[in-house]
């Protein structure tokens, strides 16, 4: 292949939409990894690990009732749009509607199950101000990225996510200037404040982009099964990541749970990259898995080199900056090295999890890739149980490596079953 050729190639490869939409979306998780790791530090450095353990442990039982607020709606949202722009108003303006009610129903029920759910010492007004933040406005947040993502609009979903970024950093920047000695307290009404903002701020921009809400309300009621699965898979994922947190905050105290969420951050942090590149060929799964399961593998399978370098370096990128957690975070921090080894195989397992997931979701059989999930979470339930009394953070970080290897596994398994059932349709006599 001589230079001429390779020009053509590469300019052809930065001309494609895949192309455009999945730098789109990596320029602003790269951007984010950035601000998030400056926001990250700033309230790990300045609560301590008793304080931000108060604040992930409200964070970590938000997140696990969270996918029951939109209750799928926004993936239906993509799902519906994404094949006919005409729908996008009333799919728009129903899950408006479920998101505002849900989230209020659920933030006000764990609000008064506080007592059960939260330690003893958390106080009330941080309860609720991190509820409303993390259930209702984040909802509303999701499903205007959606909407954006649902209508080929990948620059505007970047622009969005990243200036949802910045709202918390100015927050998080607040909360140096303003107040010398914080507490979860303090901050709480700054991360809710930056939260309702950025809300309001996304809801007219999605309406003066691409249209008023017009919801109709027996086209709700008829979304509500197949939205489900979607809202118990997301729950299921959500269970696998935060479960232990909420665990460790009642089992062994904020301490262990700001040690463990921290290193969890760093994770959280390098699945980034993963999280762009899966956001901007979400779409592409759907369409390319209108044929069945083999159109959607096919598809992903032009994803496998890029994945395999992703869970290779982040390995040995955890390893390397493992040793620097108290340098950067404090001294209080010392024990989060620990933690980031035992849970540094997590990305990779991720990586592979995703294009399996995805591969399932696109082709039409999200129910099977929901109860993979609700099962790899019962096993993440139970081993939690059993392991975080006997070894506290260590437990935790068993737990989540193992059932998150039990779900790649099956995933993988229903996926080649169906691969190979519509392959032996396929070449079938008659």
């Amino acid at each position: 292949m001589n230079l001429a050729e390779i020009k053509v190639k590469v300019t052809n490869l930065f001309q494609s939409s895949l192309a455009r939409d999945t730098l789109w979306m990596l320029f602003s998780k790269l951007f984010n990894i950035v601000m998030q790791t400056a926001y990250f530090i700033i309230i790990a450095r300045l609560l301590g690990k008793e304080n931000y353990g108060s604040f992930v442990a409200i964070t970590a039982v938000a997140n696990l009732v969270f996918p029951f607020v939109p209750l799928g709606s926004e993936h239906l949202l993509v799902k519906n749009v994404s094949t006919n722009r005409a729908t996008f108003s009333t799919n728009w303006g129903n899950s408006l509607v479920l998101s505002i009610v849900n989230g209020t129903f659920l933030t006000l029920l764990l609000f008064l199950l506080s007592s059960v759910l939260f330690p003893g010492n958390i106080p009330w007004v941080a309860i609720l101000l991190i509820l409303v933040a993390d259930l209702i406005c984040l909802a509303l947040l999701d499903l205007g990225s959606k909407s954006l993502l649902a209508s080929n609009m990948v620059n505007k979903t970047a622009q969005l996510e990243v200036l949802g970024t910045c709202s918390k950093l100015l927050a998080a920047l607040s909360l140096v200037v303003f107040f010398p000695n914080p507490s979860v307290n303090t901050w709480s009404y700054l991360y809710c404040t930056s939260s309702v903002v950025m809300t309001v701020i996304t809801i007219l921009l999605i309406t003066k982009m691409l249209g008023l809400p017009r919801p109709i309300l027996s086209e709700l009621r008829s979304n509500l099964v197949q939205g489900f699965y979607f809202s118990i898979s997301t729950s299921a994922n959500n269970i696998n990541a935060n479960l232990d947190k909420s665990m460790l905050s009642k089992i062994s105290g904020v301490g262990a749970t700001g040690i463990y969420a921290s290193a969890y951050r760093f994770i959280d942090v390098a699945n980034s990259p993963l999280l762009a590149l899966f956001g901007a060929t979400y779409t592409r799964f759907f369409q390319h898995g209108a044929s069945g399961v083999r159109g959607s593998f096919n598809f992903g399978k032009r994803l496998l080199p890029i994945l395999t370098f992703y869970a290779i370096a982040t390995v040995i990128g955890f390893w390397l900056i493992a040793p620097f957690i108290p340098v950067i975070l404090g001294e209080d921090y010392r024990d989060a090295i620990g933690a980031l080894l035992w849970l540094s195989p997590l990305p990779a397992i991720a990586a592979f999890q995703y294009l399996a997931a995805d591969t399932l979701t696109g082709s039409g059989h999200q129910k099977s890739r929901s109860i993979v999930q609700v099962g790899s979470a019962l096993v993440n339930v139970v081993l939690n149980i059993i392991l975080i009394p006997l070894f506290s953070w260590k437990g935790a970080a068993i737990a989540t490596i193992i059932s998150d290897s039990v779900r790649l596994v099956c995933l993988w398994l229903i996926v080649f079953i169906l691969y190979r059932r519509e392959s032996k349709q396929d070449y079938s006599p008659g």
